[in-house]
């Protein structure tokens, strides 16, 4: 058992909480850490059993990846008390900490692990992911929604035919990162802002890593009319990012984009659609239900 100064990666191990897609992963963390971590240190606490991956700003010592671009935290394997308790012998008195992002199955041992610690954690819900459980058909998608929220996605279905064309949904991270980036960039206010250089070097790593993709829709002239950013394993769906042509609102390309990726999903097998933190009205409406995160805070 040690504490490093590094982060270590192991491929070994699974995440202590399930279904919470490349986030606690290694490369995912040294994409973030390398790409936009220039304020932190890293710390990685290793043991036989398992892993937990941190860093470090002057007295406060938090899950690695900064909230608002890392989804889900969790530990890695099992055998969390006796490493928490070394941690926090190695870490001396008077250092915070913060673990933010926490579903439940990962936010409960660690809770436990730093109470048998001699710590006295505080517990919130600081944020919620949104999940949609896939059926086994569309038809049975679509038989869950309510009434109106049903009529309404085939509406704007139609909208969309009769303003662009057909819907025409694809897959891949050559052209179609292109148009993810320049979508985000054409958008309105702080959103058209969020692609700095340093953020598009981090997708960049990412869209070149196993798992993601772009998925968007062309329009007749092969430009995109929205695209989603995200990541995929045989069990589920994790969006990550999107975006639209604002000139082409009127035909809500977003969430005709989202509609046809479900569809695709579900007929590829795939038992989840995570549409990640952010409860949006929108998700509810096409059957996601919350999927609460914890923070965990205490003082060594």
């Amino acid at each position: 058992m040690k504490v490093q100064n590094d982060l270590v990666e192991r491929k070994d191990l699974v995440p202590m909480a399930p279904a919470v897609g490349p986030f606690p992963g290694g490369d995912f963390l040294r994409a973030w850490f390398e790409e936009l971590g220039d304020d932190v240190e890293p710390i990685t606490l290793d043991w036989d059993m398992g892993q937990l991956s941190m860093m470090k700003s002057s007295t406060l010592i938090e899950m690695m990846g900064e909230t608002d671009l890392t989804d889900y935290h969790s530990p890695l394997g099992e055998g969390l008390d006796e490493a928490v308790a070394f941690l926090c012998e190695e870490l001396g008195s008077g250092i915070n900490l913060s673990f933010d992002s926490l579903p439940s199955e990962a936010a409960t041992p660690l809770h436990t692990a730093l109470s048998n610690a001699g710590l006295s954690p505080a517990a919130t819900v600081h944020e919620t992911a949104m999940v949609l459980s896939l059926p086994d058909a569309t038809d049975d998608f679509y038989g869950a929604l309510a009434k109106r929220d049903r009529h309404e996605l085939r509406r704007k279905r139609r909208r969309y035919e009769s303003l662009i064309g057909p819907v025409v949904l694809r897959h891949g991270n050559g052209e179609g990162f292109d148009e993810f980036v320049r979508l985000h960039r054409l958008a309105p206010g702080e959103k058209g802002r969020f692609m700095t250089d340093r953020r598009l070097a981090f997708f960049s790593r990412l869209a070149r890593s196993p798992g993601w993709r772009v998925d968007y829709l062309q329009t007749p002239t092969g430009k995109a009319a929205a695209c989603v950013f995200g990541w995929s394993d045989a069990d589920g769906y994790y969006l990550y990012n999107s975006c639209f042509d604002p000139e082409l609102q009127a035909a809500s390309p977003g969430l005709v984009l989202l509609q046809a990726m479900i569809e695709d999903s579900i007929k590829k097998g795939l038992r989840i659609f995570d549409f990640l933190k952010g409860d949006e009205d929108y998700k509810a409406r096409l059957g996601a239900k919350p999927r609460p995160l914890h923070r965990l805070e205490a003082t060594t």
